[in-house]
């Protein structure tokens, strides 16, 4: 039956599609999203980029998740047309996540498709790594539906990433690009981390007590007993804090309500909102605790030292997996209970700086002093026909 549908649906966009494709293709940059409802940083960063310094070009943006239920879907229909003539109309197209029309159409040779995928590095085990597993998609539906299918170039913020994701996403090591992500120069911006101190400073004027800042970015867990314990172990690392030192900013994940907890003075005197990312805390943030998010190597970036609050990894790890050795490759303190992870920064537990330095050199590695105009300079080339491949990942020269 899945077959049938995918090849009912491919057939009906198809029609469709050629349609849209009868249109004239202009000098244009089209970036499609279904990640949220508005432009992420990597894209804010590129597309400001581009009308800078490359005003001659259009740039058309599409930012628009999949709602919940029959009417969110058959809404999201409608976005697939604006979508099918934006790829039919543009040069150059730019995805952070699996686009459907993207992977399934059969687009203009003159069309080039990039995928900046929204995670920084790689981590968890994702995409055609996962089919068949629990968490992943099926196999038969992926292939129906060509998940990661046409793409010219897949960024990477570092060479040890590239055969992870050549992995996730099924396609050749060279066509991939290890330069970085825009999101690389916001991190390691000065001027950005002062101006978004100064922001949450003013939000959330509790924070500028003096003490130094912890912040808790957990993943989302899938079902309701997996969130339950994670709530249970939310409030033990509350409880253990020593706020006559700290303050604690607990920011879930968007997934799980996007709430950020803020405690100040004592485990009971809590503030709560949804103003910041668990990324904009990091500016105001002294350690920063997660688990099994990628949102270490933001931490790594901005040289703030990881501790791992691993309590529930039995499961976790058994159930997902990692393209790296969770417990040995990544430079942070471990501890499955709350008090470890709170001793450990009371103490300034840290870990060997040369082991930081060759982790970052390997998977978030700044080759340029700005990632974003590399971006531009490389969209420009394309879409003049002239681009020589010197980003291209090639084995040879990084083994």
């Amino acid at each position: 039956m899945t077959l049938l549908f995918a090849k009912l649906f491919s057939l009906a966009m198809g029609i469709v599609y050629a349609f849209f494709k009868l249109m004239k293709t202009e000098d244009k940059v089209a970036f499609i999203s279904r990640q949220s409802e508005t432009p992420s940083l990597d894209f804010r960063y590129l597309i400001d980029e581009i009308k800078e310094e490359y005003p001659q070009y259009k740039v058309e943006v599409l930012c628009k998740m999949i709602s919940k239920g029959i009417g969110g879907k058959i809404m999201y229909c409608f976005e697939m047309f604006r979508q099918m003539k934006a790829l039919a109309t543009s040069r150059v197209a730019v995805l952070d996540g699996y686009c459907i029309l993207a992977c399934m159409l059969h687009h203009k040779k003159d069309l080039t498709i990039i995928q900046i995928w929204h995670a920084l590095g790689s981590f968890k085990r994702f995409g055609r790594s996962v089919l068949d597993m629990e968490g992943g998609s099926s196999s038969v539906v992926a292939d129906a539906f060509k998940m990661h299918n046409n793409y010219d170039l897949i960024a990477a913020s570092g060479d040890s990433c590239v055969r992870h994701f050549s992995e996730a996403f099924g396609q050749p090591e060279e066509k991939f690009i290890p330069i970085g992500i825009p999101r690389m120069d916001y991190l390691t911006d000065e001027n950005e981390t002062d101006k978004l101190k100064t922001s949450i400073f003013s939000a959330y004027p509790q924070l500028d007590n003096g003490k130094e800042n912890i912040l808790y970015v957990p993943t989302f867990r899938d079902t309701d007993d997996d969130t339950t314990r994670l709530r249970k172990a939310e409030q033990a690392l509350v409880h253990e804090v020593d706020y006559n030192r700290f303050n604690l900013i607990v920011k879930r994940h968007v997934v799980d309500g996007n709430e950020e907890e803020i405690y100040v003075g004592s485990a009971e005197n809590k503030l709560s909102g949804e103003k910041f990312t668990g990324m904009d805390f990091m500016a105001a943030a002294s350690y920063v605790i997660t688990d099994y998010s990628s949102i270490i190597y933001e931490a790594l970036l901005k040289n703030l030292p990881a501790y791992i609050y691993c309590f529930d990894s039995d499961k976790y790890i058994d159930e997902r997996g990692f393209y790296i050795d969770f417990w040995h490759d990544i430079p942070a303190v471990y501890s499955k209970t709350a008090k470890g992870i709170a001793e450990g920064i009371l103490n300034d537990k840290a870990v060997d700086s040369d082991k930081t330095d060759q982790f970052k050199k390997d998977y978030v590695n700044k080759k340029y002093p700005s990632i974003t105009k590399e971006y531009g300079k490389l969209i420009d080339e394309l879409i003049r026909n002239c681009y020589d491949g010197r980003y291209n990942y090639r084995k040879n020269e990084n083994e």
